[in-house]
């Protein structure tokens, strides 16, 4: 099979997956790599291609990109040459498109347990909860009926029903979060999305993450600006909401909500009545 004949091909795209788009010295670094991928054009032209092609994505040039990949697919129409875009247009936040050829990869090859992995990840970045519940119960399937830790995650649709929305309403916000960010040169370096739950409705909030080296409240104004000029259903922001924020940041809030998570039980309320003793206390201490 035409990937694995190449020792080299699985070092250079792991090697290309850690870049990212700010580097000032990605010229010179990513020259390698096109030297490479040239090299081989001839004996093996689908894995040049997907190098190429991964080597535009970083370059942002999306045109590109899609021109090298779609030439590898056509090439061999393989799981791998599938899977492979599909990364690409992920890293590119065209979500939609990712899931797509996410998608057909899986359908090529549904006993690869990394695709259907994959497809689970791209699903929420779509809006497509009702595709999310269909992936899931396959993985329960594949797992001898043990559930996904994210099982429940679809009863997103249930929220947006009680606020009168529909998938689609969810679907056109997020796509329109991820033309925003694949008009700059940011690389999310992930997400992650929970269904908050008050006394009166609930809301699923999105955490979008970059790097440190990102302003990640430029970011947050760019996918801002893009919300205010998109037509949309009036009551969405009732049910959705988001964040930019930088690694280190979403590092912090995540540890410390783990550690309320772990210790919820052993907190204790203080004694009203003790706490007011203490104010009296306080109160009659002279400085």
């Amino acid at each position: 099979m035409f990937f694995r004949k190449q020792a080299d091909f699985g070092q250079l795209l792991r090697e290309l997956g850690g870049f990212t788009r700010r580097d000032v010295t990605q010229g010179l670094k990513l020259a390698k790599y096109k030297k490479a991928a040239q090299t081989l054009l001839k004996k093996d032209p689908v894995s040049a291609h997907v190098l190429l092609g991964l080597v535009a994505c970083l370059e942002h040039d999306i045109a590109t990109m899609h021109a090298q990949y779609l030439q590898a697919i056509e090439l061999s129409d393989s799981y791998l040459s599938l899977m492979y875009y599909a990364f690409a247009l992920e890293k590119s936040c065209l979500w939609n498109e990712a899931a797509k050829y996410a998608l057909l990869a899986l359908d090529r090859a549904p006993q690869e347990p990394k695709l259907l992995a994959a497809a689970i990840g791209i699903a929420p970045l779509t809006g497509r909860f009702s595709l999310l519940k269909k992936l899931l119960s396959q993985w329960q399937q594949d797992h001898e009926g043990v559930p996904h830790p994210r099982q429940g995650d679809y009863e997103v649709t249930e929220a947006l029903t009680r606020q009168g929305l529909a998938e689609q309403d969810l679907k056109t916000v997020l796509g329109a979060i991820g033309t925003a960010f694949s008009e700059t040169d940011a690389m999310l370096q992930h997400y992650s999305y929970e269904l908050v739950r008050g006394k009166n409705a609930s809301f699923i909030h999105y955490r979008f993450v970059l790097p440190d080296s990102l302003v990640a409240t430029y970011y947050e104004d760019r996918v801002s600006e893009r919300l205010a000029t998109m037509a949309c259903h009036p009551r969405i922001f009732d049910a959705f909401s988001f964040s930019v924020e930088n690694g280190t940041l979403y590092e912090l809030y995540d540890s410390m909500e783990r550690e309320l998570a772990f210790s919820a039980d052993t907190i204790k309320v203080p004694d009203p009545d003790k706490m007011k003793l203490i104010e009296e206390l306080i109160r009659d201490v002279e400085v």
